[in-house]
């Protein structure tokens, strides 16, 4: 899922109904960062509803955290890919499909 705006509560909130709660099977574990617009009690209510447990990284954990680590990746690639596309959303799109 990508979108042109800044990441939020909402916008997470639906992420995690719409696309991530349908993924999940019992007793999986979600571990996400420490965001504010992670902790929201509807997030972790989905989440659970699923019968899956929440868990929250500690503060600044960047080697526990993967998603620092794609980021990173993605970024790197995106610079050396950008000029093959006609515009950024193209970009991104093809630099999530080359590293999933």
């Amino acid at each position: 899922m990508t979108f042109k705006a800044s990441c939020n509560t909402g916008l997470v909130e639906a992420w995690v109904e719409q696309w991530l709660v349908p993924q999940l099977h019992p007793e999986q574990v979600v571990v996400i960062d420490n965001a504010s617009f992670h902790k929201c009690a509807a997030i972790q209510q989905a989440i659970e509803q699923a019968g899956c447990t929440l868990l929250f990284l500690p503060p600044y954990s960047p080697d526990l955290n993967k998603i620092k680590k794609f980021w990173a990746r993605l970024k790197h690639y995106l610079c050396k890919t950008l000029n093959q596309f006609e515009n950024f959303w193209e970009a991104v799109d093809n630099a999530f499909k080359s590293l999933s």
